[in-house]
Formats: structure tokens, sequence, C-alpha cells
């Protein structure tokens, strides 16, 4: 199903993919460490089962953090979108911790786009597991059928469509996040748009100054504003979108 995504959406479902992981691997090591707990960590045995539940605690946050700082310096660390396209998918199979197999395919692939279509193929088949295991776990605890019983209970399926498609109706049942506008996506080179800075200097125009980059949820702007000339890198985000518009007087740029 990723065979027509273009580089992009395939670098946002890429992101979205390991987010999703790197969360759920976060919260199964459950509450932060203690000071008591880091103090354990250094100095008791690396075989005893407590240090081996707070080293999972520690490494899953810190997968976290290194994906948070990857993401929001990603324009600094790959500015090139050749360069970009091979860090996403590096950086994603090793803090997936892909299986060996999946990572020399990725290191024998030398086309980019395919490179990040196994990565994100690998990506979906842990959330697929995932997503069944959390199944399986609710039907124990909350007394339903089991898997294939053949009792009273109702049979739930655990291949990878049907998990996809209780996904979707849990999506549905869900508060989402702040969408972008539609006109953001027409944003390109040269464009022009009004971005509110503060309450002092309100509503600035500028001209966007290289293409756009999508990362995940959010449109990174290069921006020259007329006032000073000054050029700024600004994130346009869904629950930004109220500080962004396109210049009054000028509705035709934008549909």
């Amino acid at each position: 199903i990723y065979n027509t995504l273009p580089t992009r959406d395939l670098i946002k479902e890429v992101f979205q993919s390991l987010d999703k992981i790197l969360q759920a691997q976060a919260e199964a090591t459950a509450t932060p460490l203690s000071p008591l707990e880091m103090d354990i960590l250094e100095n008791a045995p690396s075989s005893t089962p407590m240090t081996q539940a707070i080293q999972r605690r520690f490494d899953a946050e810190e997968r976290i953090a290194v994906f948070q700082t990857f993401t929001s310096s990603l324009l600094d660390i790959a500015p090139n979108e050749k360069d970009r396209v091979f860090a996403v998918a590096m950086i994603a199979g090793e803090l997936a911790n892909l299986p060996a197999g999946a990572r020399v395919k990725m290191l024998t692939t030398t086309d980019g786009a395919a490179r990040l279509r196994t990565v994100l193929r690998e990506l979906s088949s842990m959330l697929s597991m995932d997503s069944a295991r959390k199944i399986t776990k609710s039907l124990s605890l909350g007394g339903g059928g089991l898997l294939g019983d053949g009792g009273g209970g109702d049979v739930i399926e655990t291949d990878a469509e049907s998990l996809r498609k209780a996904e979707d109706s849990q999506k549905e049942l869900q508060v989402g996040t702040p969408k972008l506008p539609p006109w953001a996506d027409q944003i390109r080179k040269g464009a022009r748009v009004e971005y509110f800075w503060n309450e002092d200097e309100e509503w600035c125009l500028g001209t966007v100054a290289e293409e756009p980059v999508k990362i995940m949820d959010e449109i990174i702007l290069m921006i020259k504003f007329d006032d000073d000339g000054s050029v700024h890198r600004l994130p346009f985000r869904g629950d930004e979108k109220a500080r962004w518009r396109p210049p009054l007087g000028d509705s035709g740029a934008f549909d």
C-alpha cells in the first residue's frame, strides 16, 4: 500500500509509526526513573531483574528523547532531501530496533524511497503485533470471549486487516489533533503569507524563501519578512493555525 506514496508522505508515515512504537514502549515501562532507581542502575549488577527493568525504562525514555531531538533538528542535520531520506530511514531502523534482515536490506538498497518503504512495512508489522497483544490482554482482563474459542463469546480476529479496521474504528471515536487549514498544502516557495508575531508586532507580511518541508503534522516554513528583511524558520502546526493566514486583499493566492 506504500508503493504509490511520494517521499514526503513516506517520511511522515515513518515518523508517525515510529512515534507510536516508542510511546507504547515507554508506557509499558511505567513511571519515570526516580533518583534511587538511577543509583541502582549505575551500581547494581546488570543481571538483577530490577536492574533489567530499570534499564528497559531508561532505554525507552532515551529513545524518545533521541527521536524528539532528531525530528526538531532534521533540517539542520540533513538540509539536502536525499540525505534527509537516508537519515530518516536509518534512525527509524535504529530506534525501533528492526531485525537484522531488514537492516541488511536497508543497507543494500540504493533507492531512498524503497528504503523508506522497507522501514515502514517493518514498523507497520510491529504496530499490528502490538495491537494484537493489547486486544488479547483486554479480552483476558475483561472476561470476553477467547480468540477463536468456539464457545459462547465473540471470536476476535487478529489478522492485519482486522486489526487495521479495529484501529480505524477506534480513531473515529477519538478527538483528533487540530488539522492544518486546506490552503496550507498549497504553500510553495515564493508564496506570500502573514504570521502573527506577537501583540506588539501583530501581523507580519513575508515571503516563503524556500520550499516548505512537511514533518509529521507540521510544515516548516522559511519566511523572509518584509519589515526588516529578517529570515526565520517557523513551524506551521494545526494547534497554531490561527497565527497564519493568506495576505489580506490577496485571497486569490490560495483556493
